[in-house]
């Protein structure tokens, strides 16, 4: 059987939960016949590099002083060291300053009192990851790991509504469909043609919509800040191995057998 292309336009989305989640119903279901199977798999993707380093759900620290604590927020952007430490300075003003030293790219806290840092979205960014909360509150605290601003490193496609029995690094099963490098800076077009199209065989027979999910690396749904993409999914009929179809078919049979029989005894009851 000849193969099907699905052209997607973020734009022509049936319903948009967000700009990263989208839900495409198709006209005519794509199903497969009895004895085949379906394959499917990403062949291109085009997306503008529109995610900030710094977002709205990742831009907060919290800092107790005198057993007071505050939270402390940054707006979102795409911040460089330097931005982000005159960005914290500004939120943190009233009660210390930070440094970013560019020889060892390690940030640094200075407290008008003794502070405990006891939480923050940005560990990442900041360097404060594996660290959080302080023993004990301190004037001064040199971030143990490097600043981290390099934002989306990877972006996985999901499509939920199909069951792919890929792995995630936990060994669970995943239905990402792709997992793409963010090799662009800010601003930049991602533009993905694999040199090799990878075809992954679904437990569903049957594709009447598609739903479309993209996350970053923490599998955290991506904010592409009003952005559009364009993919392409191709879809592939296999034939299914005569001796596997004919005892999947007979489970079928005897299952429908059993609650025929069942529904017998019930009536006779």
């Amino acid at each position: 059987m000849s193969s099907q292309s699905i052209f997607l336009h973020s734009n022509d989305s049936a319903i948009s939960i967000s700009d990263a989640e989208k839900i495409f119903y198709l006209k005519q279901s794509i199903n497969a016949p009895a004895g085949y199977r379906l394959l499917i798999g990403l062949t291109n993707l085009t997306l503008p590099n529109s995610m900030y380093n710094i977002t709205s759900d990742r831009n907060t620290i919290t800092i107790s002083v005198n057993g007071v604590s505050t939270t402390y927020s940054v707006e979102a952007g795409n911040y460089s060291a330097t931005d982000l430490e005159s960005e914290l300075n500004t939120a943190i003003s009233g009660i210390g300053s930070i440094s970013f030293d560019p020889i060892d790219n390690l940030f640094s806290f200075s407290f008008n009192n003794p502070s405990i840092i006891e939480s923050t979205t940005m560990e990442r960014p900041i360097g404060l990851k594996g660290q959080l909360p302080l023993p004990g509150a301190t004037t001064s605290y040199r971030c143990q790991n490097i600043c981290d601003l390099g934002g989306v490193t990877n972006m996985y496609i999901r499509i939920r509504n199909l069951t792919i029995n890929n792995l995630d690094s936990r060994g669970n099963n995943s239905n990402i469909i792709a997992s793409i490098a963010n090799n662009t800076n800010y601003g930049g077009y991602m533009f993905y043609v694999p040199p090799e199209v990878l075809y992954y065989q679904i437990v569903e027979n049957n594709i009447s919509h598609l739903d479309i999910e993209f996350t970053d690396q923490e599998g955290v749904i991506l904010d592409l800040n009003g952005a559009d993409f364009n993919l392409t999914l191709t879809v592939h009929y296999v034939k299914q191995r005569e001796s596997h179809f004919k005892n999947t078919l007979l489970k079928e049979i005897k299952n429908k057998y059993s609650k025929n029989r069942e529904e017998e005894k019930k009536n006779d009851e």
